[in-house]
């Protein structure tokens, strides 16, 4: 990809959008790296910290990646003592799973990580432009993921009539 700073006007929605993303991951990555952690496996540890015991499927869904990407990155989690997985009594097939004692441990450095990453990034818009910015990336993210050709994002709260979801 070209260089942003080079001509930034002659660049496609999607060009800027994919190259901010790459930065933003690359940033992620880093601070990520400094607690012994990989990009993906941050984003599992954020999800569980939110609903531990959550299935491994949904958990993909949730992170917008393909089940066998989930099974590998959480193989390797499950190795180095992040995570367990178990599977359900009533269901076989459903595999849950579990922060472990060393994943819990985490939580608060990895929130610091994740806020100070949020801070660096608003740091250059004002509150309002922060707000207006969200609200535009969330558009963007509803429509991709309402037209994308396999799902791979949790379903959304339906509407009312009043656009407020219920």
């Amino acid at each position: 990809m070209a260089n942003l700073s080079e001509a930034p006007q002659n660049q496609t929605l999607g060009q800027v959008l994919a190259h901010v993303s790459r930065l933003v991951g690359r940033r992620r990555s880093t601070k990520l790296a400094g607690i012994g952690l990989h990009h993906a496996q941050g984003m599992i540890l954020s999800q569980l910290w939110r609903n531990d015991g959550l299935p491994q499927l949904e958990l993909a869904r949730a992170l917008h990646i393909q089940p066998p990407t989930a099974s590998n990155t959480l193989q390797r989690m499950e190795r180095d003592g992040w995570v367990t997985r178990r599977r359900e009594d009533a269901d076989q097939r459903v595999v849950r799973v579990y922060m472990t004692e060393k994943a819990r441990n985490l939580h608060e450095e990895l929130r610091a990580l994740f806020r100070e990453l949020d801070h660096e990034l608003s740091s250059a818009l004002t509150v309002q432009e922060q707000k207006d910015f969200k609200k535009t990336l969330l558009k963007v993210h509803d429509y991709l993921a309402a037209t994308a050709e396999e799902p791979c994002c949790p379903p959304q709260a339906p509407e009312t009539s009043k656009g407020q979801k219920k």
